[in-house]
């Protein structure tokens, strides 16, 4: 991974709060739209608690997909998001130095996560730590799903993935095992400590809150 090219900027990478446990459910039906098979219609069933909280937004599925016009990703971001009981924004996971330093790190693309995926040595190859930090910087973006359409949504906004709180307090406890190496070839010395220094920060603070974290670009 290149180091950052001091001339131009990096996007900045945003770690909301998520809450609910119905993602992959919801991921499932949007996909099978995407496919040919709407059966939005039915999210009621599916996803009592997206569908409530997409249908105080004015997204009502009564006849399936056609019914609501916003793009696959606005659709996750608005249905993933974290809100207060007012339908306001939830505070921010973290606001001190981890959320600026993960949101920018010193790398071209500025991808802290994608960063620990490159330069982490899981225990075993694409063990369940792995698997936690690729879906939440690829889950919903074509590298795991083969299509853009629930990454890359309106106002230039690109959703990356997400984690339920059940995978924030999995990922804390296989990042604190230290049962990984780091790659001893990193172009940033102890980048991957950092990273996982100030990951732990942030993924604490959602645990104890109960939430889960929804990445994305900026």
């Amino acid at each position: 991974m290149e180091l950052i090219d001091s001339t131009s900027v990096s996007p900045f990478y945003t770690f909301d709060p998520l809450k609910g446990n119905e993602v992959s459910e919801f991921i499932e039906l949007l996909n099978d739209c995407y496919n040919g098979v709407d059966q939005l219609d039915q999210i009621d069933d599916v996803c009592p608690s997206i569908s409530a909280k997409l249908s105080d937004q004015g997204a009502v599925f009564s006849k399936g997909r056609q019914d609501v016009p916003w793009d696959d990703a606005t659709l996750v971001f608005v249905a993933l998001r974290g809100t207060e009981p007012d339908g306001s924004p939830s505070e921010p996971l973290e606001r001190g130095i981890s959320i600026e330093r993960l949101g920018r790190f010193p790398t071209h693309e500025g991808n802290s996560i994608g960063y620990l995926r490159t330069h982490m040595i899981p225990e075993a190859p694409n063990d369940d730590g792995i698997k936690l930090l690729t879906q939440l910087d690829a889950g919903l973006r074509e590298e795991s799903v083969g299509h853009s359409h629930l990454s890359i949504g309106f106002g230039g906004m690109t959703l990356h993935g997400w984690l339920t709180a059940q995978d924030v307090s999995n990922l804390r406890s296989y990042l604190e095992k230290s049962i990984w190496k780091v790659d001893k070839n990193e172009p940033l010395d102890g980048g991957v400590l950092e990273i996982v220094r100030h990951l732990l920060i942030v993924l604490k603070s959602a645990e104890k809150r109960g939430l889960g974290i929804m990445m994305r670009r900026h």
